[in-house]
């Protein structure tokens, strides 16, 4: 026979660092350096596992892409703002 999960939960110790608070929390503030807290977690299954894994993997993606684009057009306003500073001089 197979045991369910929450037999499974039941019988085992799950420790702090484990829990889905926890490794949410972990998510929100550490990012993409939580991935192995979300493996390392009894408690979620291999889909959510994976789930979790590719969109943090993406979403980091996309944060760097969205910073580098920032940086570039803050670069090119200080470059407009230092000519406009030099033309009024």
């Amino acid at each position: 026979m197979t045991e369910g999960r929450a037999e499974i939960k039941n019988r085992e110790t799950i420790k702090w660092y484990e829990k889905p608070s926890v490794i949410l929390l972990a998510v929100i503030v550490l990012g993409p350096l939580a991935i192995p807290l979300i493996w390392r977690s009894p408690v979620l299954s291999k889909w959510i596992k994976w789930s979790a894994t590719v969109a943090l993997i993406v979403l980091t993606i996309w944060f760097l892409k969205c910073s580098a684009s920032l940086y570039q057009t803050l670069i090119k306003e200080l470059a407009m703002l230092q000519d406009l500073l030099r033309q009024t001089q």
